[in-house]
């Protein structure tokens, strides 16, 4: 069953945090949702951490399955060894538990036990630090021999580096086929190999947002996209404006003149900018160099007029960039949601940025035909 990619950033940066700090000896459970069939208010890739002490950060639903979870983790801390429960609350609302929880779906949960010595921390270290595309591939059924630690052996990929618990040759290669596949098609799936069902999960590289600008409306943006997990840099030619004390949670924050910005360029990525410095030469300048790029997202605050005197003077400069990448140019920028206020505007630009990575058009929900979480 293949599952649109959902991939929590936050939850996960915000989970191997804790793990990390752990001591040697320290474990805790990982919680992984790891396939939802009908209606859900989590979808494949949600997790959750809970620590020895019932400590836990992250969720799995809606907090209708988190109880049942947290009492499961004291057997799995006990013995060790992983587990995946099903939840089905198909058939009566009060199915689950009588939670009353009327989801209507099927869900599958893995419990495994995580530490700071895990290679699982490793492995994801590199693929934020590199920005690469990988895929986790998770043991959920296992009769086979080839496979040692049965339910929760895993095979991790990024480009240039793999890790497993000794797979063989032949399975392991089987499997990173299909991972190639799972990049392809940047889509999650369960697939069935030699007996073993193995949960593939899609991690796509990290969303890049620049903020061209640090005026007081780029504070509220920025927040808004760490609370997303993106990995966010703000670049202005005022020394006054870009300062981390402004920008607190900002990965990077550079004084740059505009003859400079053409450095600082993306390479391969998810990779989104916004023009917001309010000053037309400046913003000129970065539409025309990030329409030169990779960028999937380019955004110039101010008027259509504005942006069409850009594009006609451009042409007439003979700035040129592929026609292609017109399609990724958004100005006037953001969701039509009324926003009037620095923090509404923010609350417009992540929500388009949103929007286009997802591959949706923005509108209301009620109004979509289909599940809401399909394509």
């Amino acid at each position: 069953m293949n599952s649109v990619v959902k991939i929590h950033m936050k939850e996960l940066q915000e989970i191997l945090k804790k793990v990390s700090n752990f001591a040697p000896d320290e474990k805790a459970i990982l919680a992984t949702v790891v396939d939802v069939q009908g209606s859900g208010y989590r979808r494949a890739g949600a997790r959750m951490l809970i620590d020895e002490n019932g400590f836990s950060i992250g969720t799995v639903s809606g907090g209708c399955l988190e109880a049942d979870v947290l009492e499961r983790t004291k057997k799995v801390l006990e013995t060790g060894e992983p587990q995946v429960f099903v939840y089905d609350t198909t058939a009566l609302e009060d199915s689950v538990f009588s939670l009353n929880m009327g989801c209507r779906g099927v869900i599958r949960i893995l419990l495994e036990t995580i530490s700071s010595q895990d290679k699982y921390l490793e492995f994801l270290e590199r693929f934020w630090l590199e920005n690469l595309a990988g895929v986790v591939i998770t043991t959920l059924i296992s009769p086979s021999e080839n496979i040692p630690n049965k339910i929760g052996s895993k095979l991790l990929t990024i480009p240039d580096f793999i890790f497993h618990n000794e797979f063989d040759n032949v399975l392991e290669n089987k499997l990173l086929k299909i991972a190639e596949n799972t990049i392809c098609d940047k889509k999650s799936q369960i697939v069935t190999v030699e007996d073993a069902e193995f949960f593939f999960e899609y991690l796509p590289p990290q969303v890049l947002l620049t903020i061209f600008g640090a005026g007081t409306d780029a504070i509220p943006l920025c927040n808004f996209a760490k609370n997303l997990g993106w990995r966010v840099s703000i670049i202005d030619h005022r020394p006054a404006f870009a300062t981390k004390d402004r920008f607190p949670l900002a990965d990077n924050v550079s004084v740059m003149m505009p003859e400079d910005f053409g450095v600082f360029t993306p390479s391969d990525g998810n990779y989104a900018t916004v023009a917001m410095s309010h000053n037309y030469s400046r913003d000129k300048d970065i539409i025309w160099r990030f329409l030169n790029t990779t960028a999937f997202y380019v955004g110039a605050l101010g008027p259509k007029k504005r942006t069409e005197k850009i594009l006609q003077e451009l042409a007439e400069e003979g700035k040129k960039f592929p026609p292609e990448n017109l399609a990724n140019l958004y100005a006037p920028i953001g969701l039509d949601i009324g926003a009037n206020s620095p923090e509404a505007i923010a609350l417009a630009i992540i929500a388009e940025i949103n929007a286009v990575l997802a591959n949706r058009n923005g509108g209301f929900l009620r109004e979509r035909q289909g599940s809401i979480y399909e394509r």
